[in-house]
């Protein structure tokens, strides 16, 4: 097979793998009111049902990329696909929480793999004046799979049922499977000569650690919280001594990279629990059903696919520090706007989700690229994961406070069609936080931009 041919089919297998690792983690968002009711589930269990997804996806994801790294990254990554294939059927048959659960965490391992996996092999595989353009075109493909995943499920849910939003992505996985064995090809990269197991084990403890201890505040047990602190501290001692560690953490001396995975993570901590909070209150609040509600929630995939078109090309002519910065203001406004959900009409919450899908489309490729091209080639592999790690980590950790602040003001055993009132508080108290930390990221950019630390 010629060389262009299979850095095409690298491509559209990137695109298509990213497409659906980000609707994945965002599809059943649209169904759980109707899971709710067809398994009988309150507020805590179906926030569980996002949260071992993200937690097991985040926690598994840098080791396990340097697992298949060393191992043999397309092998790996057909176990995944197969994994994932299994998994998603499991969700679609499961007939209890526990079962669907389960199911949920064979997703996030094989979402872990392909996470991790899909930028080393482009990395690879490309030459270096191809690499921006292909991250930049699977980045947009993830985002649109991210933002339609709620639109297509909506409409999934309402014509057929929550199980087939399992379903809908097995198609894709199966062609993805194909074009690997298709290529017949392996990747392996050079620079690793061992897997640091020891820093592995200690990153997956401190990792779920952390996020179920977020999760389980509300229960006292900051206990975990302070093991996962224990077991960072643990980790960066270990890491700072090896010869081949887990991760460069010298890329972390860098301001500049390490603002550009900040505003990341605060991007899609925004832009997640923001779209998750006003799905429950167009459905429960609203009385809106599953189809119309995605509807509704197209104008942010809508508006993300308009704007992303030259967001890339704005960046080639100014600082991406200040697009990132406007986009990010686009989303402040966004979730100001639904603060006051219960006192606005219900088209300014149509224009909320424009103005979000306006920052989301902006932000996006301007931030990737500012983050990627800081580092060298070698450290490519580990700047991509954590860039991925640093967005589902903002996911997972809005979700848990989310779920923590629920649980303070609903209570978990309290159904949430009865409690609308206090969903709405526990929603604004949520927002609140939002909005502190989305001026945070906007001051840092402004002011990074303007000093220009000597270390950036």
């Amino acid at each position: 097979m010629k060389k262009e041919v299979e850095d095409k089919r690298v491509i559209i297998l990137g695109c298509l793998l990213l497409f659906c690792v980000q609707f994945i983690a965002n599809m059943v968002t649209v169904a759980l009111p109707t899971i709710a009711s067809d398994l009988s589930l309150n507020v805590e269990m179906l926030n569980a049902i996002n949260l071992v997804f993200l937690v097991t996806s985040v926690s598994l994801m840098l080791p396990l990329g340097k697992f298949a790294s060393k191992y043999g990254i397309g092998r790996y990554l057909k176990y995944s696909i197969v994994l994932m294939i299994a998994g998603l059927l499991f969700s679609a048959f499961s007939t209890d929480i526990n079962s669907l659960l389960i199911s949920r965490i064979f997703q996030g391992v094989a979402t872990a793999v392909i996470n991790g996996a899909m930028y080393v092999i482009v990395t690879v595989q490309l030459p270096s004046d191809k690499l921006g353009y292909a991250l930049g075109i699977m980045g947009s493909c993830g985002y649109i799979g991210l933002c339609l995943s709620n639109t297509i499920s909506g409409l999934v849910v309402y014509y057929l049922s929550w199980r087939t939003v399992f379903l809908i992505l097995i198609p894709i996985y199966i062609i993805t499977l194909l074009i690997l064995i298709n290529l017949d090809k392996e990747w392996n990269t050079d620079d690793i000569d061992e897997i640091d197991k020891t820093g592995s084990i200690i990153y997956i403890l401190f990792m779920g650690l952390f996020l179920y201890g977020i999760v389980r505040l509300d229960d006292n047990n900051i206990f975990i919280l302070l093991l996962s602190i224990l077991f960072l501290i643990m980790f960066l001692k270990v890491e700072k001594n090896k010869k081949h560690p887990l991760y460069n953490l010298k890329l972390f001396k860098n301001f500049k990279y390490v603002l550009g995975n900040y505003s990341a993570f605060v991007m899609y901590f925004m832009t997640f629990i923001a779209s998750y909070i006003l799905n429950f209150y167009l459905q429960n609040a609203l009385g809106y059903d599953a189809r119309l509600t995605g509807l509704f929630l197209l104008t942010t995939p809508l508006a993300v696919v308009f704007v992303s078109s030259f967001a890339g090309k704005l960046s080639d002519k100014r600082d991406e520090r200040t697009i990132s910065a406007i986009a990010l203001m686009f989303i402040l406004v966004n979730v100001v706007l639904m603060f006051f959900m219960d006192c606005v009409p219900v088209y300014i919450l149509l224009i909320a989700c424009v103005l979000q899908g306006i920052g989301h489309g902006l932000f996006s490729s301007p931030n990737n690229r500012f983050v990627l091209t800081l580092v060298d080639q070698k450290d490519l592999s580990d700047a991509s994961t954590m860039l991925s790690t640093s967005k589902d980590v903002g996911k997972s950790m809005s979700l848990s406070l989310f779920s923590i602040t629920c649980g303070f003001v609903l209570g978990t055993s309290n159904a949430l069609e009865s409690n609308i009132p206090l969903f709405i508080t526990s929603s604004k108290i949520m927002l609140a936080i939002v909005i502190l930390l989305g001026i945070s990221s906007i001051i840092l950019l402004i002011f990074s931009k303007i000093k220009k630390p000597h270390n950036a």
